[in-house]
């Protein structure tokens, strides 16, 4: 009878490992490959066209001590990252709670709002590159009707990063969907004993409505950052990097090494550094987070 059941499972796991196998091929091949082929491109030089030659430490020394545009495209994506993921969810949240009223008309809302994230991107990069232009763009028209000259948006250096930033909560509707189901999971009798005690709608928002959301608050955060660390496209159709280098993000600069300057090992060593920098924040989050929130 063991010998019976133990030949069983082992088949059962057999079929498994059969199912899982083109996920695993694909890992191994199009993941963890590339991930171990750059690391050790990091240490050479490489042009694509000669073997790659070991140089060691070379490339990082130069990252860290010769190449000022990696700091300015590594603070060109964090200023992103952190302007894009707050404002994101700070305003995701403000409309989830408008959203989360059982009001006339509020599904046609939800929809309203949820369906730019189904839209392509690169239609709707064009789109607001239109809205950007500072003569002809609806934003520049809207603050002129209200008396107020608008900017260069993406033709000026200081502009560039804000506007970005302001063309990502086109995205929005993904977070208000997530702090949607994140507020129907907080029971009612809370806000019900709340008003037995006599509490106001402020004091209800930050003594239950917050501390209950906080992990929805946390990964909308950390995913946030995460996907924002990603940023190119953007970049790259929009602005190309520029004005004066001030939309190069990382991803960007580490493509434009790769492929453009054919230096395909010191954008090996880029990459490497970028992941040296998000894990640890990710990890320090991680931590942080424990100390406010109650799973």
């Amino acid at each position: 009878m063991p010998k019976r059941r133990s030949k069983y499972f082992r088949r059962k796991t057999l079929i498994g490992y059969l199912f899982a196998a083109p996920w695993l091929l694909g890992m191994s091949l199009f993941v963890l490959g590339p991930i171990i082929a750059t690391l050790f491109l990091s240490f050479t030089t490489y042009d694509m066209i000669n073997p790659p030659r070991w140089i060691g430490l070379v490339n990082y020394k130069i990252l860290f001590s010769l190449d000022p545009s990696f700091w300015k495209a590594l603070g060109n994506t964090f200023y992103y990252m952190f302007g894009s993921v707050f404002l994101k969810v700070f305003i995701g949240l403000f409309f989830a709670i408008l959203l989360s009223n059982a009001l006339r008309g509020m599904r046609i809302f939800r929809t309203i709002y949820f369906l730019p994230v189904v839209l392509p991107s690169i239609p709707v990069m064009f789109l607001w590159m239109m809205m950007f232009n500072p003569k002809s763009g609806l934003i520049n028209q809207i603050l002129g009707f209200f008396g107020v000259e608008g900017p260069l948006w993406l033709n000026s250096p200081v502009w560039s990063k804000p506007a970005m930033i302001l063309m990502s909560l086109w995205g929005i509707g993904g977070i208000i969907v997530i702090f949607l189901a994140g507020l129907q999971d907080i029971p009612e009798y809370l806000y019900e004993a709340a008003e037995l005690d006599g509490a106001n709608r402020v004091q209800k928002f930050w003594r239950i409505t917050v501390p209950m959301l906080m992990p929805v608050i946390f990964f909308n955060i950390v995913t946030g950052l995460i996907g924002a660390s990603q940023v190119f496209a953007e970049s790259y159709i929009m602005t190309g990097g520029g004005p004066l280098e001030s939309t190069t993000f990382v991803n960007l600069k580490i493509y434009l090494l790769a492929f453009k300057d054919v230096k395909m090992g010191y954008a090996s060593a880029m990459a490497w550094v970028m992941f040296m920098i998000l894990v640890p924040m990710t990890i320090l989050l991680f931590k942080i987070a424990k100390k406010w929130m109650n799973y």
